[in-house]
């Protein structure tokens, strides 16, 4: 029997919130699912865990990777051997109501869509936050990629196109994403890997659904990912930033202002985190490395920024020009 849904979830060292995580999925009112746990070489028993649980329920499916690939490439090597007709991802440290897979299912089936997504949950401390999109638009799909591209910041408990770039409320045509080979990125030279996916997904799809339902929660630990110096460092976002526009050419000056926009905040951030992490020399040192890229910096120059951008953004051109 063919999956009704795959669902990937890289395991590197998740702890004590990987029973969490297995548990809301083997207990989904969907039982037309598979699970592929890849095991990202982990060290802290991890894999344990996840063989005691995959002893208990045949739709678990082990892959162990050879070497550690990182969130990006391990999600790839579930996508690889996935059989479900649609597939989602899942944190190893999050978790999701148990209805989730069979609501958006459901919705799939019912508007044959690429794609569907539902709102976001967090878990903070124990208390959850429901942050969503508007529900009236009049092209959701296309709402959404521009805010994408934008790389807009996220505004928990609102309902905006600024609270995007999370895969794991969602749930992708298998079928879809193999035809266009909608795939991760390798989060170990590429950082934003979350939102090349979707920006190439949304950018693909033909239908797009929305259900305005919290079905999945990203636990808030203080120890994720993105608050490390890693995930914003120059060379990983500059390599985000060049893949994003090669990808887009395509399309014209159709997102040009969105581009502008995401280039200038990605690398602007970036610098903070540079000067936050590492020192002055490391600021001065990415500031040269933004400098030697004529396409960043074009793309920077280009069009008017928004207003709230305007002062942050004179500021960065007055140490690149210098």
């Amino acid at each position: 029997m063919i999956p009704k849904v795959s669902v990937i979830v890289p395991v590197f060292n998740a702890g004590e919130r990987l029973c969490q995580c297995l548990d809301s999925l083997t207990n989904q009112t969907l039982k037309e699912i598979e699970i592929i746990i890849v095991l990202d070489c982990p060290t802290d028993g991890s894999d344990k865990v996840a063989e005691h649980y995959a002893s208990k329920d045949s739709r678990i499916k082990l892959i162990r990777n050879k070497e550690n690939l990182n969130i990006g490439f391990s999600r790839n090597e579930g996508l690889k051997i996935a059989q479900g007709e649609y597939v989602g991802f899942s944190d190893h440290d999050d978790y999701c109501e148990p209805q989730m897979f069979e609501h958006l299912y459901r919705n799939a089936t019912d508007r044959d869509a690429d794609i569907v997504i539902s709102d976001i949950g967090e878990d903070i401390n124990g208390i959850k936050h429901t942050t969503g999109f508007p529900e009236n638009s009049d092209n959701f799909r296309e709402s959404y990629l521009r805010s994408l591209i934008n790389g807009s910041p996220f505004k928990r408990g609102t309902h905006s196109f600024d609270n995007c770039n999370s895969i794991w409320n969602q749930i992708y045509r298998r079928t879809f994403l193999l035809e266009n080979n909608v795939t991760f990125s390798d989060n170990r030279v590429v950082t934003y890997e979350d939102s090349l996916f979707l920006i190439k997904a949304y950018s693909l799809a033909k239908s797009v659904s929305y259900i305005p339902e919290t079905l999945y929660y990203h636990v808030e630990t203080g120890e994720n990912e993105y608050r490390s110096y890693s995930y914003r460092s120059i060379t990983k976002v500059c390599n985000y930033l060049c893949e994003m526009i090669e990808f887009l050419k395509g399309s014209g000056d159709a997102y040009r202002q969105e581009i502008s926009n995401s280039v200038f905040q990605r690398i602007f951030t970036s610098l903070l985190n540079e000067l936050h992490f590492k020192g002055l020399c490391a600021f001065f040192k990415a500031m040269r490395q933004v400098r030697s890229n004529i396409s960043l910096i074009t793309c920077i120059k280009s069009p008017k920024p928004s207003v709230r951008l305007t002062f942050a953004k004179r500021l960065v051109l007055k140490h690149l020009n210098g």
